[in-house]
């Protein structure tokens, strides 16, 4: 037995693989930083990028650190006898080997996560699980150079790997004069010391945290600094937290509403209006899936159509531009517009069985409406199924029932199910036949990842700009495909739309429609398009004979986002009824509207907009109202976002005690 040897050889193993494979981080790091970053954004920012690395690279001996901190404690135990310390020297290669796999794996997963999502890894990477797990991998699949990737990973992995077998035979090999037993034990006293703070990330009060990653107002720089692991820690928590809800007392909910809102419940009463009493128009509101400004600030109607049909109607009616979506996610934008909810996963949370007292089509059922959701997807997709019906919708209906309504559809039914213009035929089909007034909520899902127009349309011209090629990236192949899709979806929607101004429903329905996020593939951080990189249009269609019997005003520079839908199509839809707003307003207003977009990363304000990670940073508006310039300014409005987030919190959570 020699456990000064092994000792000794063990903490050089130990020190050199957490040493080897933080570089191998810090490598895919600066690949990273040279695929995604604006060189002349780097001009007054070199202390930054400094920042940005510094930071990174205590990020990786700290997760790299924690990573080894098993085989370093095994290696100690083991230490005590030489044979066994042989044996683990030897199984030491297969765990090394298992680390610098997911090293490499993960560093390329994050990549291309950014390229798809404009972040590193959030919450939204669980959508592997709540999402139809099947179709999300033919995306990944399809869409990512997986072939080519999955190479790469065995090739680094296995040059990584003889390094370490190099390593682990020369030190093998090692031989150290003795040393006395009290210097011995103080080395290990002091390596195990060592090897948690650096674990730690930090000697201060605070360990190295989510806060030191944000090092610049260039957002890019703040992608850089995390790595994969600990943003996936991050996320992880993130994940988990949204789905615990603790009780709340009446006298804190009601001290949060005076506080936020003014009143201490966020009740409001529509006017009382004769002529919607006497003529309660249909609703129509469709989700659009990737229906983003990124991309549609790219249409020409000559050269690249991403409108359709949409067109007219886009000319026509009222379309709000300065308008963001409330988060990046399908289902947390979906559950944020209908219920309130700051919980993305409550529809198959532990409150999935909670029936909520007060939703967004609540004051529909009030008012006698049949209420139906329409999704041209799976309806277990995030357990809508089970969940819609609980919540007030008379009829649920996903691509089960379509194909068997309409089984023409059934040859063109995609990874993300039929097309979405079966979804609106069968809207369409409620309207005319039903002698009830009706709330229809439709969601869309074929401008979904992997892109593919339905074979039974034949696309308008599109031509990818040098705008797209440089957004895309790496996945530029997309591009045709992408715009073709997009156009696709605003084309139906467009055809619906017309379809019911063209008939008798044309005076008693109103139609809404907005994007459920923006359009993935594309690079979220572009400086210029800080403002709208979250963007979706608001579409509104209010039939004349409404607009005489209600005041309104339309101002197309009006900011908004998904909280003022249902405030805003209430006024137009409902006499004397009570509804729940958390701060959303009438974008039709005569009396104007505060002109908030609210985003849970990035809010636009008439002064401009701020990333919620850097409230403090204002990027201004441009003169053109939709680009911001680069000079950011100190933000007058730095607390908007925690209030708002605030105020979500405190109302689902006496919203779930409430029902239970």
């Amino acid at each position: 037995m020699n456990f000064q040897q092994n000792f000794r050889t063990l903490s050089r193993l130990i020190w050199g693989l957490v040493l080897f494979s933080s570089l191998i981080l810090l490598t895919s790091r600066t690949v990273f930083f040279l695929n995604i970053v604006e060189w002349p954004q780097l001009a007054e920012r070199w202390s930054d990028v400094y920042r940005a690395f510094f930071i990174g690279f205590r990020f990786d001996l700290k997760i790299m650190a924690i990573g080894f901190a098993p085989l370093f404690l095994v290696g100690l135990l083991c230490a005590c006898y030489d044979k066994s310390f042989k044996i683990y020297a030897s199984l030491s290669r297969y765990y090394s080997l298992f680390i610098m796999f997911l090293v490499v794996s993960f560093s390329i997963g994050n990549y291309y996560y950014y390229a798809t999502y404009g972040t590193y890894f959030d919450m939204f990477v669980f959508g592997l699980v709540d999402d139809d797990t099947s179709a999300v991998l033919i995306n990944i699949w399809e869409d990512f150079p997986i072939v080519r990737a999955f190479i790469a990973v065995i090739i680094s992995t296995w040059l990584a790997n003889r390094v370490y077998k190099k390593m682990l035979t020369s030190a093998m090999g090692w031989q150290w004069p003795q040393r006395h037993w009290l210097k011995t034990t103080a080395m290990v006293l002091i390596t195990i010391t060592l090897y948690f703070v650096i674990a730690r990330g930090s000697v201060g009060t605070f360990p190295l945290r989510r806060l030191h990653a944000n090092v610049s107002d260039y957002v890019v720089l703040n992608m850089v600094a995390p790595n994969p692991f600990i943003a996936l820690s991050w996320a992880s928590g993130d994940y988990k937290r949204q789905a615990k809800l603790k009780p709340i007392s009446d006298d804190e909910y009601q001290k949060v509403m005076l506080e936020l809102i003014g009143q201490p419940k966020p009740f409001y009463t529509t006017p009382k209006n004769q002529y919607l009493a006497e003529h309660k128009p249909n609703v129509v509101v469709t989700l659009m899936e990737g229906m983003g400004t990124n991309v549609m600030v790219e249409d020409d109607p000559i050269h690249n159509d991403l409108l359709g049909e949409l067109r007219q109607p886009f000319e026509e009616d009222f379309v709000f531009t300065r308008f963001v979506s409330e988060t990046s996610g399908t289902a947390s934008s979906l559950v944020a517009m209908l219920f309130n909810s700051r919980v993305g996963t409550i529809s198959h949370s532990n409150f999935q069985r909670v029936k909520l007292p007060y939703t967004s089509i609540k004051p529909y059922k009030d008012n006698g409406y049949e209420t139906t959701f329409i999704m041209s997807a799976n309806g277990m997709w995030r357990n809508l199924a089970n969940y819609m019906p609980l919540q007030g919708f008379d009829r649920f209906v996903d691509e089960n029932l379509l194909m068997k309504e309409f089984p023409e559809s059934k040859p063109f039914v995609g990874v993300w199910g039929v097309p979405d213009e079966f979804a609106f035929k069968y809207a369409e089909k409620i309207l005319k036949e039903s002698d009830k007034p009706q709330m229809i909520y439709i969601l869309t899902a074929t401008n979904h990842p992997p892109f593919k127009v339905p074979g039974n349309y034949e696309p308008l011209p599109v031509k990818p700009s040098d705008r797209l090629e440089k957004l895309s990236g790496s996945l530029s192949e997309q591009n045709i495909p992408l715009l073709g899709t997009y156009q696709y979806a605003n084309n139906s929607l467009g055809h619906f739309i017309g379809q019911i101004k063209s008939s008798d429903l044309k005076d008693k329905t109103v139609i809404a429609a907005t994007g459920d996020h923006r359009l993935r593939y594309l690079d979220a951080n572009q400086p210029k398009d800080f403002a709208m990189t979250n963007g979706v249009p608001f579409y509104l269609y209010v039939p004349k004979p409404i607009l005489d019997h209600v005041e309104h005003v339309f101002d197309d520079q009006r900011i908004g986002s998904h909280r003022d839908v249902f405030p805003t199509i209430y006024q137009y839809s409902l006499s004397d009824t009570e509804y729940v707003s958390l701060g959303g307003e009438n974008l039709l207003s005569p009396d104007g509207v505060s002109n908030v977009g609210y985003h849970g990363s990035r809010v636009i304000t008439e002064k401009g907009a701020f990333d919620t990670a850097r409230p403090n940073v204002l990027y201004p508006w441009d003169e053109d109202g939709f680009h911001n310039i680069m000079e950011t300014q100190n933000n007058p409005n730095a607390d908007i976002a925690q209030k708002y987030s605030i105020l979500q919190d405190a109302y689902i959570r006496d919203q779930v005690l409430r029902a239970n």
